[in-house]
């Protein structure tokens, strides 16, 4: 029986090399190295050092200029967007029935164009929602049947949303300074190109709106407001169903003639019929004549 040999315990692993045995030993040069590193840490740093500087000061003269190009602007627009707001959600409560007072004519709502704005009954829920609610694009013909040039309230508020708390709230937010250099330029472009509209929308003398109490303004009535903006008071305010146009039926000589009419009044079949009849209601309110033929109901028949 042969004894098995014992390992050694200062035998080197297999595979590897002593280090004593080694013909040289590496050395790390630290004095390639170090400056290396260095830059590699600094360069960073001091980049990120220097834009966040860049960001603060950039963000400091936004909130600058922002507070001085709008202080002739900002105080009106943000009260003029409340008293809307309040408008508008109180437009959705009961109806209190049909109002109008004495110092508004028809000549007076035609004299120059007005503030106007639609929505449904639906779709207010409050202060808060107020100006949501009317940014929807419905068909709509009733200012054109009211013989009234309008602009769009949604386009004017819309046009001033720079001038509200919560775009300085974003811009204290931001500290990307290539995005508050685009907000510079955005906001001196927005001064300069809708500060006239802005101002001239909110100055205009009266506000119309149109409030539909069905999903679709033809399945149901609709109410008619209309503000004296600078005064802050309700001057009109109709309901009207929407059913009184009166269809002409007609025929052209050698064609044939249109069915038989059944005397039965009828809920109007188009938005421009529903619209111009609320519109009549309103002209009706206000002691204009209707649109329409003269004496087009009376009977045409030689006796």
């Amino acid at each position: 029986m042969s004894d098995s040999p014992v390992p050694e315990s200062s035998a080197p692993h297999r595979g590897f090399i002593d280090r004593s045995e080694l013909p040289f030993l590496p050395r790390v040069r630290w004095r390639f190295w170090l400056p290396i590193l260095f830059v590699l840490v600094a360069f960073p740093t001091v980049w990120l050092t220097r834009r966040a500087r860049e960001g603060r000061l950039l963000r400091q003269r936004l909130l600058r200029e922002h507070s001085s190009l709008t202080q002739d602007i900002g105080p009106e627009y943000l009260s003029h967007r409340t008293l809307f707001q309040h408008w508008i959600s109180d437009a959705a409560g009961p109806y209190p029935g049909d109002f109008h007072t004495p110092d508004i004519t028809y000549a007076s709502l035609t004299a120059q164009p007005v503030l106007y704005a639609r929505t449904r009954l639906g779709e207010i829920h409050g202060t808060d929602t107020a100006i949501a609610a009317i940014q929807h694009r419905y068909p709509d013909q009733l200012t054109a049947c009211l013989g009234v040039e309008s602009v769009f309230l949604r386009e004017i508020l819309s046009k001033g949303e720079f001038l509200l708390p919560s775009y300085v709230d974003y811009v204290r937010r931001t500290d990307d300074p290539d995005r508050l250099h685009a907000l510079r330029e955005d906001l001196l472009f927005r001064l300069r190109r809708d500060t006239g509209t802005i101002l001239q929308g909110l100055r205009h003398r009266y506000f119309v709106l149109a409030v539909d109490e069905a999903p679709l303004s033809i399945d149901g009535p609709t109410r008619v407001y209309i503000w004296d903006v600078p005064a802050q008071r309700l001057v009109l305010r109709d309901r009207s169903d929407g059913d009184r146009v009166v269809l002409i039926p007609f025929r052209l000589a050698g064609m044939p003639g249109p069915p038989p009419h059944s005397g039965a009044p009828s809920r109007p079949a188009t938005v421009s019929q529903h619209d111009c009849s609320v519109a009549g209601a309103v002209r009706s309110t206000l002691g204009a004549p209707l649109l329409g033929m003269d004496h087009a109901a009376q009977d045409t028949h030689d006796p």
